[in-house]
């Protein structure tokens, strides 16, 4: 009698399991060379503030770290609602925004739906959307016009092909543009669709788009602590919508994806909000620094930016410009595979010495 793991009757192919659609994409990836200046991810330079991370020991070492976070986060959701101003039902907490990106679009696209999402932006959105099924429509952002938000192509195109979901993200990354609120809210009065605006970088350039919650119940608003709060490595987001979205949404979440340790860093930054503020008007002040010290070198070419990091343009290959930063011990991010992006580079602003060592690289490597 043969066994049920007979080697005779196992597949000799064992992606014949996965998804064809899924086996066409490419992964997310990032290059990671050595570097002395990590200037990548759109990192908040400055760091948690080293005050701060004592009494975040104080409070972790009152924790009973074998058991279980709570399961509904109730302090941490009632704390960041006061935060956001909405009542704590109007508020999800995630383990970052990326995990609440992927479960709205878990809830909301499957095989014959669509989504609708212009480019040049965040490539997650459109890779987890194809993942589930979704067909996705680009709507093209022209350089020309500083990566403006094209509404009337959106709304054009959504009807023809009507989306189930359409995904904005302002200040957008990797253009660095924030969106006029307007613009939105034609996209949200003309697209029957749940709108999900990514707002990551949103400290940088204090635009609010909260009244869009209690006017349209189709809005989705994503934020995050990994940016302004210089908590990437803590992996805290949150997302603002109706309740009736909050209840669906997190039918899709793991339990307990917040650990005890990313809790009482959050609320330790929501206790001390100060030295953040403080950061973000730093972090402002070098983006202006670093935005005419790029328009002074000859064959690049900055946008005006919204957020924590410029993208160029250059004169010369991007991938020749990545690996000569590279070899001066600055990492930056390459973002010419993106659409419209060809010879572009996306550059965080770091603290005041990175950005004058970038600089100084980028400038050698341009008359060379």
């Amino acid at each position: 009698m043969n066994s049920p793991l007979d080697k005779q009757r196992l597949p000799l192919d064992p992606l014949q399991y996965i998804k064809p659609e899924v086996q066409r994409l490419k992964a997310y990836t990032l290059k990671q060379p050595e570097h002395r200046i990590k200037l990548n991810q759109n990192e908040n330079p400055y760091g948690f503030p080293a005050e701060l991370k004592e009494l975040v020991w104080e409070r972790a070492r009152q924790l009973d770290w074998a058991r279980y976070p709570d399961f509904h986060l109730q302090e941490l959701t009632e704390r960041l609602a006061e935060h956001a101003g909405v009542p704590p039902d109007w508020l999800l907490v995630g383990n970052g925004s990326n995990e609440l990106i992927q479960v709205t679009l878990m809830v909301t696209l499957a095989g014959g739906t669509r989504a609708l999402i212009p480019q040049p932006t965040f490539t997650l959105y459109k890779l987890l959307s194809q993942v589930l099924g979704a067909e996705v429509d680009d709507v093209l952002m022209q350089p020309q016009q500083n990566f403006a938000l094209p509404v009337q192509e959106m709304l054009s195109l959504a009807q023809a092909k009507p989306p189930r979901v359409v995904v904005i993200c302002s200040p957008n990354n990797p253009t660095g543009r924030a969106y006029p609120l307007e613009e939105i809210r034609a996209i949200i009065e003309g697209i029957p669709a749940l709108v999900v605006v990514d707002e990551a970088y949103r400290e940088f350039n204090q635009q609010d788009l909260r009244p869009l919650l209690e006017a349209y119940p189709n809005v989705v608003l994503l934020r995050t602590f990994s940016k302004a709060r210089a908590m990437a490595g803590i992996r805290v987001g949150y997302m603002l919508a109706r309740p009736e979205i909050i209840r669906e949404v997190n039918k899709a979440k793991l339990p307990y994806g917040m650990n005890i340790l990313s809790e009482a860093v959050t609320l330790v930054a929501l206790d001390h909000p100060a030295p953040f503020l403080v950061e973000m008007e730093d972090i402002r002040h070098e983006r202006a620094w670093l935005t005419q010290a790029l328009q002074a070198i000859p064959g690049v070419h900055p946008y005006p930016s919204d957020a924590n990091f410029i993208l160029c343009r250059l004169e010369r290959p991007t991938s020749d410009a990545f690996a000569a930063l590279v070899a001066a011990g600055v990492l930056v991010r390459d973002v010419s595979s993106y659409p419209q992006l060809a010879n572009h580079l996306r550059l965080t602003v770091g603290a005041p010495a990175e950005n004058q060592a970038l600089i100084a690289a980028l400038a050698s490597f341009m008359r060379g």
